[in-house]
């Protein structure tokens, strides 16, 4: 019985033995024959990928040394760089299905993998590879959130600017392909796909200082965002849009936000796919409502139910419209729906413009108001009268005179009020003609921040 038990275990460690001997010989073949599909095929860290699972199996009781020497064997290719990419691959594959493994150490050896695959990616003929760089670039992104997610109150998230690094040596060696293939053959097939990467991590930095500099680079590279797949262009007009939100250009905000939203996906029968369509939609949705409520573009409430995205901005359409100071304030100081808001990096932007706008539209319901048929052309409000309001809606006794004259002059000077304040009798005049341009309609010049 024991005989026949041992006799069970070697022949069960030969199986899998052959399991990863078979693996390294079909990876020294694609590597050989150029064959894109067959490499991406064995080489494809997904966790649906069967082969990946059952070279988990198979490898898990090896050893690093053994690895090496079993690839130093089998493959028959002579590319030490690509023995060690297959190395470094497999020893990559026994930690990353440990029960709990350490993300960082992980991180490591994909960091290790990938470094040796992009010295034999430089070359020009290399192109062919080009699918499996944007497979290995996905998850070494991945793996980086993940390794700093592991320490949560670090000062810096050292693994994701390191991954950075990474992608940023990658993009430089798409970028500078002077190839004369067709797109789908050459190496910049995948510059949006590694940019889009790049974009991911640098919000996720808080650093966007290097991406006017990528996006530079990208528009001298000679090829059109129209000339790749439509997910990759909908991921790129998304992390543009967040970027000029980000820089206060809000009119170029708006235009790329509404392209990434138009086209995103149409809800397909799968539900894993449609819960996938649904949050990339609503996180588009989240910033363009933002954008255009401070445009004083007023988003649809079925749009904001469809998303439930109605608790946190139809308070905020509401005050806007109505002038209801209070209302925001509250809104923007209720600990849950602020701490939403600072999670999404739109709190300050909110609380800016939109502070703004509340005051045009109470000026201008106090002007509605509060006209007679008697009435000059020439509208005139109390700034006193304004006072008096301002206070009664907030509840905020410090504010005085002078500060309702310098938001007033604020809103002239901007634009979103046409008029002039009489200083001396703390009168604001407003202009005979359309003195309340529409908001959307207002260039208002902004500082771009470096």
């Amino acid at each position: 019985m024991v005989e026949l038990l041992v006799l069970l275990i070697l022949t069960t460690q030969d199986s899998l033995m052959q399991e990863v001997r078979n693996f390294i010989r079909e990876a020294s073949g694609a590597f050989s024959r150029k064959d894109s599909n067959g490499i991406c095929s064995l080489i494809m860290l997904d966790e649906g990928n069967p082969n990946l699972q059952q070279l988990q199996s198979a490898l898990y009781n090896m050893t690093e040394d053994s690895i090496r020497t079993i690839v130093q064997k089998e493959t028959k290719i002579e590319s030490r760089q690509i023995k060690d990419f297959i190395s470094h691959y497999l020893i990559f594959t026994i930690a990353s299905c440990l029960n709990k493994p350490s993300m960082a150490d992980v991180y490591e050896l994909l960091s290790s993998c990938y470094g040796t695959f992009l010295s034999f990616y430089m070359p020009a003929d290399a192109q062919w590879l080009t699918a499996l760089l944007m497979n290995l670039s996905y998850s070494l992104i991945d793996w980086a959130i993940l390794a700093d997610q592991e320490n949560p109150h670090a000062k810096e998230l050292r693994i994701s600017d390191a991954a950075a690094k990474h992608l940023s040596r990658a993009f430089n060696i798409v970028i500078s392909d002077k190839v004369p293939n067709e797109l789908e053959e050459s190496k910049k097939m995948a510059l949006y796909y590694l940019a889009n990467l790049m974009f991911r991590v640098y919000f996720k930095l808080k650093s966007t200082r290097l991406m006017p500099t990528m996006i530079a680079n990208i528009s001298k590279a000679g090829v059109e965002l129209s000339q790749y797949p439509m997910n990759q262009q909908v991921t790129h007009h998304y992390y543009l849009g967040r970027y000029h939100l980000y820089q206060l250009d809000l009119r170029r905000a708006e235009r790329e936000l509404s392209f990434a939203f138009r086209n995103c996906p149409i809800p397909s029968q799968d539900e894993e796919t449609d819960r996938v369509i649904y949050n990339n939609s609503r996180l588009i949705l989240m910033y363009l409502t933002a954008c255009r409520l401070c445009l004083g573009r007023v988003p649809s409430g079925e749009l904001l139910q469809a998303y439930d995205l109605h608790t946190y901005f139809t308070p905020l359409v509401t005050a806007v419209q109505f002038g209801n100071l209070a209302l925001l304030r509250q809104t923007l100081t209720t600990p849950d729906l602020m701490f939403w808001f600072v999670r999404k990096e739109i709190y300050l932007l909110l609380k800016e413009k939109l502070t703004v706008l509340c005051w045009r539209s109470l000026i201008r319901r106090i002007c509605l108001v509060s006209r007679r048929p008697t009435d000059p052309p020439q509208m005139r409000v109390q700034l006193g009268a304004l006072l008096h309001i301002a206070r009664t809606l907030t509840g905020d006794e410090t504010y005085d005179i002078f500060d309702v004259e310098c938001i007033t002059a604020s809103l002239l000077d901007q634009g979103y009020i046409k008029g002039y304040i009489h200083s001396q009798k703390k009168i604001l005049v407003l202009g005979k003609t359309n003195p309340f341009p529409t908001i959307y309609t207002v260039e208002v010049i902004e500082e771009v921040l470096s």
